[in-house]
């Protein structure tokens, strides 16, 4: 979870209540953009435009967030993009979101207000690939600069030009000639621009290795990196001192260091772990810094600035990438304890969703998960969503907007954003879970399976919010609740395996109500395994963000040494083989592609069917897919189309005995062709 600027201070309490006046508009406002000769490699490309409207004299890409940005956002998918006819950005009416405009705050650029604005567009360049199940997507590749949804690293830009939109017909000329350059890269560095590439300190090291599972599954080179920040005194020759390790998981850190600190090249954090001594402060004495090794991770992928680091059906095997290849690479290059005692999950948001699936998944790897304000733990709760039983992701069955992102000022809160703005918000970045930064698309792509298209199979629909429950069914196999209680006492063993070795962190006023999926997650584990099974600490009235349960950064180190200390094996409560055994291991990436894989969204499919005399079924199709129907006698369209739902019969009359009878059913879904299939042929008896 990104945690956005609170800039607001209105409250946004209505689905549309970002949008801008529109008594004043601009019916006939275009805009024609045109590529100059070398930007691109090749002829052409597909990719999708992003146009920004700023106020005028501002950088658009100034503040391109959903709470407070003041931008137009405008969003377009182009194909066979080149140096010949240009495209033309217009209208906007959030149906055709494929081809045509989609716009942040209002749909259409015809409802821009007239005024004076700094206008520029971007493009992200798609690469088409073809991935080891058989699916193929276009998707932008990042260049090391933690995939953001606009601007990247290699983008295509025009240049910043002022307008003055007038209400009158007006078309404005733009032209891709420029391409933002990449800080990260000077062209001989292992891998390129991926997952960055920076200098090395005496303590701190960047690590980059290709990852072969990842490269076979995606067609294409894929790496991906760590930065290890080692204890003061290491010896990398003194392979008889040797060190645990916390794995701290989150977004993309670019040149941090280890453990994510915002400034650990600078200030007191860097020069006690550079001197090997904390301070004294007036509640302890000074003491020696903890030794221990420090490691995040950068895996920036085409769908967002981290993999949330598990195997999954649209991102690939991620976690095989971290787990198997990265972490045995780190183990014979630095002197780590390699034992799963000696292994802790640590992280917040994001990362602490991502810490606690490491060791639901990987018990075997790993010793412990300290999880702070982590992403839905429970889809009973995503978010404030009730994904299971509402209808709608955006609105309550009592109408109410389902808000995002809150903040509390003495008490009283304050909705910055709704689900509704945010996922619009995204579209314009992106179609089908393309928006690259995008929470809501990565937690589809992540949690969810493939759908037929080769993208993730989406829980709702991008612009009416309606849920779909088949889809949704889909994404429990990420639901850790769900994921822990079902393999609770089977030959995973988790209720066993993981008892005590989960600790979660969240404040009563989460920012983006994550304490409501902690709390889930926390009544269905200790429905199974009493209060003790995990450990949960809640802090009244605190909102997003923090080190666990608030703890002193040296404190909290100490914390983590001291477990591993405990859990070793000459430790108080040694962790047993019998809790770290290879069978506990769930997350594999054979069964998330048996599961949820281009395969198993083909096997799911089914052709329309004539099962009994008159009697007909519309077939099984993605859940979204919305179906027209249409009889066939004697080879001939008979009667008008019909509304029919998924796999349910329908029955026919009105045609004699002898005819022959068939059923065609076309099925249209936003990010899919229009596909028509006809069932087998039958007499009428």
């Amino acid at each position: 979870m990104f945690v956005s600027t609170l800039a607001y201070t209105a409250a946004l309490l209505g689905v549309t209540a970002l949008a801008r006046p529109a008594q004043r508009s601009a019916p006939n406002l275009k805009f024609e953009i045109s590529l100059d000769e070398g930007i691109i490699n090749g002829t052409s490309v597909d990719g999708h435009i992003q146009l920004l409207l700023a106020p005028a004299g501002t950088d658009p890409l100034e503040d391109t967030d959903v709470t407070s940005s003041p931008n137009f956002f405008f969003g377009q998918n182009v194909y066979s993009f080149g140096t010949g006819a240009p495209v033309t950005l217009s209208g906007g009416n959030g149906v055709d979101t494929e081809k045509g405009v989609y716009g942040f705050p209002n749909v259409s650029i015809s409802e821009v207000v007239p005024g004076e604005y700094s206008v520029q567009a971007f493009m992200n360049v798609y690469e088409t690939v073809t991935r080891a199940d058989g699916s193929t997507v276009s998707v932008r590749f990042p260049c090391g600069d933690g995939a953001p949804g606009v601007g990247g690293y290699g983008t295509p830009i025009t240049s910043l030009v002022n307008i003055t939109v007038t209400g009158q017909e007006q078309t404005v000329k733009l032209v891709f000639n420029n391409v933002t350059e990449s800080e990260e890269f000077t062209g001989s560095e292992i891998g390129g621009c991926q997952q960055g590439n920076y200098e090395d300190t005496e303590y701190l090291k960047y690590v980059k290795i290709r990852s072969d599972v990842l490269s076979a599954w995606w067609g294409r080179d894929v790496f991906v990196g760590a930065n290890v920040l080692l204890p003061f005194g290491y010896d990398a020759n003194n392979t008889e001192k040797r060190y645990p390790v916390v794995y701290s998981q989150g977004h993309w850190p670019g040149e941090q260091g280890a453990f994510r600190y915002p400034a650990y090249l600078q200030g007191e954090f860097a020069s006690a772990w550079d001197n090997g001594t904390i301070p004294a402060t007036n509640v302890s004495e000074a003491r020696e810094t903890p030794k221990l090794i420090l490691v995040t991770f950068r895996h920036e992928n085409a769908f967002y600035d981290d993999s949330y680091a598990v195997n999954s059906a649209n991102l690939g095997p991620w976690g095989d990438a971290i787990n198997d290849e990265l972490i045995p690479y780190l183990d014979t290059t630095f002197n780590t304890i390699p034992e799963p005692y000696a292994r802790i999950q640590e992280g917040g948001s994001t990362g602490g969703w991502e810490s606690a699936a490491n060791i639901i998944f990987r018990p075997d790897l790993f010793g412990a998960a300290f999880s702070s304000y982590p992403d839905s733990m429970d889809f009973h709760k995503h978010q404030d969503i009730a994904l299971y039983t509402n209808k709608n992701a955006y609105v309550n069955d009592d109408g109410t907007p389902i808000a995002s992102i809150r903040a509390f000022e003495n008490g009283t809160e304050t909705v910055l954003a709704t689900v509704q703005q945010e996922n619009h918000w995204e579209l314009t970045f992106g179609t089908n879970t393309r928006s690259i930064g995008g929470q809501w698309d990565v937690w589809n792509a992540v949690f969810g399976v493939q759908g037929v298209n080769g993208y993730p199979l989406v829980p709702w629909d991008k612009v009416s919010g309606e849920i779909y429950p088949g889809a949704v069914e889909y994404w429990k196999h990420m639901d850790l609740a769900d994921y822990v209680t079902s393999n609770w006492d089977n030959e995973l063993n988790l209720g066993e395996v993981l008892k005590h070795r989960i600790f979660v962190y969240v404040g009563t006023e989460d920012d983006y109500f994550l304490n409501e999926g902690v709390a889930q997650f926390q009544g269905r584990v200790e429905a199974k395994g009493g209060s003790d099974w995990a450990n949960f600490t809640y802090i009244e009235g605190k909102g997003h963000g923090g080190r666990y349960n608030l703890l002193d950064p040296w404190v909290y180190l100490e914390l983590l040494e001291t477990w591993v200390q405990d859990h070793s094996p000459e430790g108080k409560t040694p962790l047993t083989a019998s809790l770290t055994a290879p069978t506990s291991r769930g997350n594999k990436f054979e069964d998330v592609m048996a599961y949820g894989g281009f395969q198993a969204a083909l096997a799911r499919q089914a052709p329309p069917e004539i099962i009994e005399g008159n009697i007909a079924t519309s077939g099984r199709w993605d859940p979204g897919v919305v179906l027209q129907a249409q009889w066939i006698v004697n080879g001939k369209p008979f009667g008008y189309t019909f509304s029919v739902d998924q796999e349910c019969g329908v029955a026919f009359s009105g045609a004699k005995s002898g005819c022959s009878l068939q059923i065609s059913v076309t099925g249209t879904k936003r990010g899919y062709v229009t596909e028509t299939r006809v069932s087998n042929i039958v007499t009428i008896s």
